[in-house]
């Protein structure tokens, strides 16, 4: 769901640059933190504040490709005053070609638009090329943790995986939330619902890590 346009959000992420990156350069000392994560998509930043909260040794780049969006997420990580966070207004496929060689150890995706017509499904994040990019964005041993009310994307996600080359290290159709994670505005929404959460952890090896 697209939020309404906000006429201020784009001069106000202009006018953060310490925060907000256009575009993200790799050669940045915010990326020379020895744990990198980064969230695809981060909707209002309740994902990416909470998890930076709690790690506060862990750098987090979040992408969120609607700007009036970002810019609620911006106002929120600027009035937290944590320094671990970055942003950049743009899609994935955008920003990949930006990010070059960084390496990150856990890339999320939390509650990825299924686009749930099946003429739509190249624009789902988890096809397999999108996965591959992703791939090469990783650590040897880095991992893409997905989360998702919607059982189709689930589904859809676990069979892509495989192709992109990747091991799935667990899955759920019925996902309970860890002390470790942290909820998104759509999850505690889901969750009031009654709704179940899906979740997968997928490797670029067979290498298994905690959360």
């Amino acid at each position: 769901m697209r939020g309404r346009h906000k006429k201020w959000a784009a001069p106000y992420l202009a006018e953060h640059p310490e925060l907000v990156l256009a575009p993200i350069d790799p050669k940045d000392p915010f990326f020379e933190a020895p744990s990198l994560a980064l969230e695809i998509g981060m909707g209002k930043g309740d994902f990416i504040l909470g998890m930076a909260a709690k790690n506060p040794t862990v750098h987090y780049l979040g992408l969120e490709r609607d700007s009036s969006i970002m810019g609620t997420a911006a106002k929120k990580v600027e009035a937290s005053a944590l320094k671990n966070i970055r942003l950049r207004a743009a899609d994935f496929d955008f920003a990949y070609e930006e990010m070059g060689s960084l390496k990150f150890d856990r890339i999320y995706l939390n509650f990825s638009d299924p686009w749930p017509k099946k003429r739509h499904w190249k624009r789902r994040l988890t096809t397999k090329e999108r996965l591959l990019k992703m791939g090469a964005l990783l650590k040897d041993a880095g991992e893409i943790v997905f989360k998702s009310d919607n059982v189709d994307l689930y589904a859809f996600t676990l069979e892509q995986a495989p192709l992109a080359g990747f091991s799935i290290l667990d899955a759920t159709a019925n996902y309970l939330l860890l002390p470790e994670d942290v909820m998104t505005e759509y999850e505690k929404n889901f969750r009031s619902q009654g709704k179940a959460i899906t979740r997968i952890r997928m490797a670029k090896s067979t290498a298994k890590s905690k959360l």
